[in-house]
C-alpha cells in the first residue's frame, strides 16, 4: 500500500476524506479527483469505478499527467487500494 502526502499545488483539490482517482509520476501525487465529483451518485468502491464507463473522461484526463490509481484520501494523503 502506497501512501502519497497531497501537495499544496492541489490543495483546491482536496476535499477531505472521500474515494478518489490520482494521478502518480515520479512517485509524487500530480492529479486527483473524487469519484463523487467524476460519477455523481457512485456508491461503489474506488476499484469499482475504474470499471464504469462514465469515469472515462477522467481517467483520460489524469493519464495525460501520470499513471492513474484509485484510493482514498484522509488527513491530506492519499493511500492506494
Amino acid at each position: 500500500m502506497n501512501v502519497y502526502k497531497i501537495p499544496a499545488a492541489l490543495a483546491p483539490q482536496y476535499k477531505g476524506a472521500g474515494q478518489a482517482l490520482a494521478a502518480i509520476a515520479g512517485d509524487k501525487l500530480v492529479g486527483l479527483v473524487y469519484l463523487e465529483d467524476a460519477i455523481p451518485g457512485f456508491d461503489g468502491d474506488a476499484a469499482e469505478a475504474l470499471n464504469d464507463d462514465r469515469i472515462g473522461p477522467t481517467v483520460r484526463e489524469l493519464s495525460a499527467l501520470g499513471e492513474v490509481i484509485a484510493g482514498m484520501c484522509s488527513a491530506w494523503e492519499f493511500v492506494e487500494l
